[in-house]
């Protein structure tokens, strides 16, 4: 009785155990996303991480992600760059090599840019945070949106001819 309790409680710990290792686990989501030393677009960039590259996370704050990169650096990421389920690696290097933060999530770059509490601000002040939640749900975000809206504009990707 006492082996068949213990090999459950084993199986229960492990189970839990695994569970708990993979909600640390995620992928990243976006083209490349900045790895920043703080919660924000103004801190320093300490590594980018590239579509499908599995980081570790460390902690969360404020829709934060503190991780660890495949190159064992810590900084933060916006958390709507990542994805808890595995992600293919990005068959383009359309934005993979342009200078700074070029991700495309839908809210990475709007909330980099607007820092962590412009939410809030804005309520303080009496403005319409509307109109940001619609940009930011209208951004494209599959590489075959993004190249569709280059070509359709008459733009050109980087190092690209018109």
């Amino acid at each position: 009785m006492k082996a068949v309790a213990f090999t459950v409680l084993a199986s229960v710990t492990l189970v839990a155990a695994l569970a708990v290792a993979q909600a640390k686990t995620q992928w990243v989501e976006r083209t490349k996303a900045d790895v920043r030393a703080g919660r924000g677009s103004f801190y320093e960039i300490v590594d980018t991480v590239l579509k499908g590259e599995k980081v570790q996370i460390v902690s969360t704050q404020d829709q934060w992600m503190q991780i660890e990169t495949p190159r064992s650096r810590k900084g933060w990421v916006f958390e709507k760059a990542l994805a808890a389920k595995e992600v293919a690696p990005s068959s383009s290097d359309f934005l993979k090599l342009a200078p700074g933060d070029a991700s495309t999530s839908r809210t990475a770059a709007s909330a980099g840019a607007k820092g962590v509490y412009a939410e809030g601000y804005a309520k303080e002040k009496g403005y319409d945070y509307g109109v940001v939640r619609w940009v930011e749900e209208h951004q494209p975000t599959a590489s075959s949106e993004i190249e569709a809206f280059i070509r359709d504009g008459g733009l050109a990707a980087p190092g690209a001819t018109k």
